[in-house]
């Protein structure tokens, strides 16, 4: 039977650092204590396997292991597709889509994309985390209705689909614009939409368009350079962000000019010359080139891919254009060119934009032209922009002893403002820290760089330059400030592991433990510990390792944090005893089905607690006391079994009273010892006062005699 209460009442009598309960630095989660009310089935596993091999998803729906789907699926970012069935009914066909850590599928999304009602968009019937047999191993799973239809490009170097001229708007445009209207009334930003992702079904003359989903990866993953503004481009696919409604209608902008054109843009080109073509010629010239348009298209177009954020339409600019209102061109801002180039790497650049992605593609060769006085005499003679020099004046005054990574990732700032953080190897906004941290992580790359990166502080100086155009920029800060004070410290829930789900609210827990398991919840944990204690694989001494207990502190902070104290300490019985408190909270808070094989595991590693006692009795009635403990799974009695405070309280008590007792004979001891110590005089002042006494006693008696005597008449 489950025991559930609020804490043990010693924690008030032994006080141990708690920490701060973090709100989660993510611009499109809800609030932390959605973790809460999310604990549901997508938090939960929802497969069984039976007895003949099939796996089912909650009863109705069978995967079918051995019909792959790979059309679907996406290798690079460990994503595997399976034909589905829902065995309640047959006329849609499905799939479903597993996903393992280096995906980060988007689980707290789940409930926005499912309110979205439109004939356009992949349906999604379910979702959970799947014990996948194939692999022996945990994986997060959806079942989706299956587009029955062509991709607008069929493979990577493929031409595009084709669409009459007269057609793309009412085929294309019309129908995803009125999606994106949808999303953005749940709050959603789809962040997938490529030529890859759209799907035309049905029969020639009743063709409909279908959006692919975007929950099983994160924001921006799987998407090329070619599908993203000309400003969040440039940063690695994990650490763009997750954007806004304004750039998917910029990706849709780019999917509707590749069918218009008829042209693959993808074909023969790098992700590297994308970005470079891009700043150099700007998104309009790189996508729609001297090509003819249909003219109401050809505004759509100019309007969505302007590289101007000012001018570039938003999602309302572009349905008032649907229902027939005319927008004047917005023709975007001309980019400052330098009079003369700067040459550097074999090649000459007229703007800073450029110029900043080769530094930063080239950093040893950037520092060598940064401490010449030729680059920033170039920069003062070519650009006229007040901002840039005081930009400049603020780097050379703070930044000009710093450390050659550091002086090239604040020029490339101060080149392009509205660029990414470009330090060393990497490239990333402040919203997309979290994400690129925990893909570094799933891909068990070093993240060492990132510690330096938010130690650094150049975030806070991209905020500080960019404070008028970035979302909440003092939250961002705080948030900042709390990551590097996180990454300073060493103790166990602390560190980088901490900074990660601080960042990323979706993050699964990624402890190595946890490599065949796919945890999203502090429930999850005890389950997983618990499937671990019973396969005798991975176990070992430190239950809570780093991630595990950075996991529960930041999503569950009231389970762990008033016993970090006890979990950092340098007593090895002291360390269990921590790990046993905060295994019983989750286990009472979320009222987890019993965990025998965790527990056992637990017992294993008793024998430290037990020696804190000082009643050599009492260890042995404790120790036969957890010997004897009913296999019921229920921490809270091993708790009370190990760490009764009224049982500690007496031993204490009665160790010092021992220790005084102790300290008196021995203080005894020491004076005999002194006084042997002289054999000459020794018991020489014990015999006078024994002497005295008897004269005293002797006198007192024959006094006593002799008034007796004169009394009676006989003296």
């Amino acid at each position: 039977m489950m025991v559930s209460g609020e804490f043990m009442a010693e924690d008030d009598l032994n006080p141990a650092p708690s920490g701060e309960n973090e709100e989660i630095f993510d611009a499109g989660a809800a609030p932390a204590t959605r973790h809460r009310q999310l604990e549901s089935s997508y938090y939960s596993v929802v497969s069984r396997t039976t007895a003949d091999g099939k796996v089912l998803i909650n009863q109705d729906t069978e995967i079918f292991t051995d019909s792959p789907c790979p059309e679907y699926a996406n290798a690079l970012l460990g994503t595997q597709a399976y034909d589905a069935k829902d065995t309640r009914q047959t006329a849609t066909e499905q799939f479903a889509l597993l996903c393992d850590w280096r995906a980060m599928p988007r689980v707290m999304h789940i409930g926005s994309y499912k309110s979205v009602k439109s004939p356009n968009l992949m349906a999604l019937y379910d979702a959970g985390i799947v014990n996948w047999p194939l692999e022996g191993r945990q994986k997060f799973g959806f079942i989706f209705e299956k587009p029955m239809g062509k991709k607008l490009i069929g493979s990577p170097d493929g031409p595009p689909y084709r669409i009459a001229e007269d057609k793309i708007i009412p085929l294309l445009v019309e129908p995803l614009l009125r999606l994106l209207v949808e999303f953005r009334n749940v709050e959603l930003v789809h962040r997938a939409i490529n030529m890859e992702n759209i799907y035309m079904t049905g029969a020639e003359g009743s063709e409909r368009v279908i959006l692919g989903e975007c929950l099983s990866t994160a924001p921006s993953l799987r998407q090329n350079p070619i599908y993203e503004t000309i400003s969040r481009a440039p940063a690695q696919a994990s650490g763009r962000g997750r954007g806004t409604i304004a750039d998917d209608l910029y990706a849709l902008g780019v999917c509707v000019a590749m069918v218009a054109r008829g042209q693959n843009l993808l074909a023969g080109k790098t992700p590297q010359e994308i970005i470079h073509d891009k700043i150099e010629h700007g998104s309009h010239i790189t996508i729609i080139g001297k090509e003819r348009i249909p003219g109401g298209l050809a505004e759509f177009l100019r309007g969505v891919l302007n590289d101007d954020t000012d001018q570039r339409w938003g999602l309302d600019d572009a349905i008032e254009w649907l229902d027939g209102q005319r927008h004047s061109p917005k023709q975007a801002r001309v980019v400052m060119k330098a009079a003369r180039p700067f040459p550097f790497h074999g090649q000459k650049f007229w703007d800073l934009r450029s110029l900043a992605q080769v530094f930063s593609e080239n950093v040893s060769e950037a520092a060598t032209e940064i401490e010449k006085d030729q680059f920033y005499n170039w920069v003062k003679r070519n650009f006229d922009d007040k901002g840039l020099y005081a930009r400049f004046e603020r780097l050379w005054e703070n930044e000009k002893e710093a450390a050659r990574e550091r002086l090239v990732a604040c020029v490339c700032m101060a080149m392009d403002p509205l660029g990414p953080v470009r330090y060393k190897e990497l490239s990333v906004f402040p919203d997309g820290l979290g994400m690129a941290l925990s893909c570094t992580v799933a891909r068990n790359a070093d993240a060492h760089t990132y510690g330096e990166l938010i130690q650094s502080q150049l975030f806070n100086l991209w905020v500080n330059q960019s404070f008028d155009n970035a979302i909440d920029s003092a939250g961002v800060l705080a948030m900042l400030e709390k990551c590097r004070s996180s990454v300073s410290q060493r103790l166990s829930g602390m560190g980088l592991e901490r900074v990660l789900y601080m960042l990323n609210s979706e993050a699964p827990c990624m402890s190595p433990m946890f490599k065949n398991h796919f945890v999203l919840s502090a429930k999850g944990v005890l389950l997983a510990l618990n499937d671990i204690a019973a396969g005798q694989g991975g176990r070992n001494d430190n239950v809570l390792d780093r991630h595990i207990a950075a996991f529960i502190s930041v999503r569950e902070p009231k389970m762990i944090d008033p016993y970090l104290g006890y979990i950092n300490s340098r007593n090895r019985g002291q360390q269990v005893i921590g790990v046993i408190r905060s295994l019983a909270a989750v286990q009472r808070r979320f009222a987890v089905p019993p965990v025998p094989a965790l527990c056992k595991w637990l017992i294993s590693l008793t024998g430290p607690i037990i020696e804190l006692y000082n009643d050599n009795e009492l260890k042995q009635e404790i120790t036969h006391k957890i010997s004897s403990m009913p296999d019921n799974g229920n921490l809270t009695i091993l708790l009370d079994a190990i760490d009764d405070y009224s049982l500690v309280r007496k031993d204490a008590q009665r160790f010092a009273f021992a220790r005084q007792e102790y300290a008196a004979l021995v203080a005894e001891k020491y004076q005999i010892e002194k006084q042997l110590a002289n054999r000459q005089i020794f018991g020489g002042a014990t015999g006078r006062q024994a002497s005295m006494l008897v004269s005293c006693a002797l006198g007192a008696v024959v006094i006593a005699g002799y008034l007796v005597l004169r009394f009676m008449g006989k003296l």
